[in-house]
């Protein structure tokens, strides 16, 4: 019997099958568990539900001082990096804001990880 090795991809290569162009942009794919797996179609029920639930989450306040927008992002289907195989776009994720601009795990100079997330909602 012949045993079929399966080779799981990393973070880094997925990103450069984008860089070099083996996956495009136009794809709706992503990474789990090392696997790229094609993303669902946006239905309208889908894309309605992600739209009112985020809306939602972005008026939610805690503290009731405070919106959540004040303390946390709310991102709509972005990617997370989860681990080095694994780097899912769920419908929305909450996030923590950095604590300081010169936080290196802040949104803006990578995608959040594991360490800043609230939660991540697949509608």
């Amino acid at each position: 019997m012949t045993q079929t090795r399966v080779c799981l991809w990393t973070l880094n290569e997925y990103h450069r099958m984008f860089e070099t162009g083996i996956i495009t942009e136009d794809e709706r794919v992503e990474l789990i568990d090392g696997q790229v797996i094609p993303m669902s179609a946006k239905n309208p029920l889908h894309a309605t539900t992600t739209l009112c639930a985020s809306d939602y989450l972005k008026r939610w306040r805690s503290p009731p001082q405070a919106s959540l927008v004040e303390v946390a992002l709310v991102r709509v289907q972005n990617p997370i990096q989860l681990s080095q195989y694994s780097e899912p776009e769920p419908d929305i994720a909450k996030i923590l804001l950095p604590h300081s601009p010169t936080d290196h795990n802040t949104p803006i100079s990578r995608h959040p990880t594991h360490n800043c997330n609230f939660f991540l909602l697949n509608t």
